[in-house]
């Protein structure tokens, strides 16, 4: 109930069943049709985990064609990470990955890993749940998991895709009917809660990941249990978790390592030990237990010590609340043979009360393994004198014409009024606290009015993005009152490009950012 899927609602604990394991989950959790109810240290040279820039991003890019700070980056610097192993293959977790799922920069980051790694001469395999039915991936194997008190079976399929002579991705997308949802890869759009399953949905992933680089053999060969492990945020926390509790202490993928990256410390993978259930002898509901290591495929202290946090009493939720949850995070912190996270700076928060989201002392514990690396930008896909997505392509020389003709289409897209002489102020983001949504829906009347100060008035408001319910309410009821005005839309990828290069000021009143602003 303390945010796990990026958008568990407005009041997590208006909920029962955000950020709990169903109910019937136990017995429903064996029917593969029905799963889901809603629905030693190194000397300081030996490798440095830190580095700039990225020769492979600019490699097919002629320099004329990139920016002055790209082009400087290009031909002064090079990376301070340079890879010393690559005889290790690279096997990258992660929940969504671009561009079969997407619902923020973690699809991003994770596509751009997994090319990087494979230029760099890694063998790299990229994991990700399988949400739909995507067009060219083969089948590859099946397998057997035990979780949740009996067995599940999953599938993986396979796509190879080249990015340059003799390298590439291999991708395989882990199948499972809980996977296959209609709105949303971690929450009903429509209720704005989590799946009352993601427990199950993305422990069961984690173990196929593990499982995936022995039992499936793109190319003929496996990649072996010698890989590096790269884990992100909390759905794919239980990797390194796995790895310490469950298979090395059978001798399995003794040699392999997990790197940890942190991409938003503030969703953590929590769900309760214990939950309420209606007590059929009496009005008041009772406590009952939830969700049990052993449900994990776990058992032991150690598992148990490392994934258990006890909120104290002013943060509990109930009368006869323990306090006691799973925290998927503070395992993968604990496990993980490094933590990265998204910039130094934010690196530096993580060891903060503001940061840490009570887990700062533990990341303070495990200093001399962490580090930041900055996010950067995609210069293909975002170069406005190219970028096919534009009504109108443009350039230093053009970019007043350039941007008025863009914003004039984005007008006539999203329903505003047509009217360059207007000020089109616009938002694209997940529609949560974090990203301060509930701040601008707060001003949205007073910039509609003109009040004499010659700003507010002359406005026009574009908000695009998924998430929690209450904020889609508000909005929507913004956009009846000024029609014309105010236009609110899901998140398009597309259309995302367009909104750039055509607003005239973007608004980001974001609590707190990762990659800072």
């Amino acid at each position: 109930a303390n945010g796990n899927a990026e958008a568990g609602g407005c009041n997590p604990n208006s909920c029962p069943e955000a950020g709990s394991f169903n109910a019937n989950g136990n017995a429903e959790a064996c029917d593969e049709e029905t799963q889901g109810p809603d629905a030693e240290r190194l000397p300081d040279d030996a490798m440095t985990m830190s580095r700039q820039g990225s020769l492979s991003l600019f490699r097919d890019i002629p320099l004329d064609d990139l920016d002055a700070a790209a082009h400087d980056a290009y031909t002064l610097s090079e990376p301070k990470y340079i890879s010393k192993n690559v005889n290790v293959p690279v096997v990258i977790v992660t929940s969504e990955i671009s561009p079969w799922s997407k619902s923020g920069g973690l699809a991003l980051v994770t596509a751009s890993l997994a090319v990087e790694f494979a230029e760099r001469g890694h063998r790299t395999m990229a994991i990700s749940p399988m949400y739909d039915d995507y067009p060219g991936v083969t089948w590859m194997a099946d397998k057997t998991i035990w979780l949740f008190g009996c067995e599940h079976q999953i599938k993986y399929y396979h796509l190879w895709h080249q990015t340059s002579e003799g390298k590439g991705v291999d991708y395989i997308f882990v199948d499972h009917p809980s996977f296959h949802r209609p709105g949303g890869l971690y929450y009903n759009q429509q209720l704005g809660v989590e799946y009352a399953d993601n427990l199950y949905r993305f422990s069961l992933f984690c173990l196929a990941s593990i499982e995936a680089p022995t039992c499936v053999a793109p190319g003929g060969a496996p990649f072996g249990e010698r890989v590096m492990f790269i884990a992100n945020d909390w759905q794919s926390a239980l990797v390194p978790v796995y790895l310490t509790h469950k298979m090395r202490p059978v001798g399995r993928f003794t040699n392999s390592r997990c790197m940890f990256i942190v991409h938003n410390f503030g969703y953590q993978g929590i769900y309760p030990l214990n939950k309420l259930e209606n007590n059929p002898n009496g009005t008041l509901p009772i406590i009952v237990p939830n969700v049990g290591v052993w449900h994990l495929g776990l058992d032991g202290t150690g598992a148990y010590e490392h994934l258990i946090y006890q909120y104290p009493p002013e943060l509990r939720s109930y009368e006869g609340d323990d306090g006691n949850v799973w925290n998927l995070t503070k395992g993968a912190v604990l496990t993980c043979d490094r933590i990265v996270t998204v910039s130094p700076g934010y690196a530096a928060e993580m060891k903060t009360p503001e940061g840490g989201f009570k887990l700062e002392e533990l990341v303070k514990g495990k200093e001399f393994f962490l580090t930041g690396i900055l996010n950067g930008i995609d210069v293909v896909a975002w170069n406005p004198r190219t970028d096919p997505l534009l009504h109108v392509n443009y350039d230093e020389h053009s970019f007043l014409e350039g941007r008025r003709q863009c914003k004039l289409k984005l007008q006539e897209k999203v329903g505003l009024e047509v009217n360059e002489n207007i000020v089109l102020v616009a938002f694209v983001g997940r529609l949560t606290m974090q990203k301060g949504i509930d701040i601008i829906c707060e001003a949205l009347d007073w910039m509609m009015v003109d009040t004499g100060n010659k700003i507010t008035g002359n406005v026009q408001v574009l908000l695009m993005g998924n998430g929690d319910e209450c904020h889609v309410q508000e909005i929507s009821e913004k956009v009846r009152r000024w029609p014309g005005r105010v236009a609110g839309m899901k998140f398009d990828p597309q259309l995302e490009h367009l909104l750039y290069a055509g607003s005239d000021l973007l608004l980001m009143p974001s609590r707190y950012e990762p990659c800072g602003l």
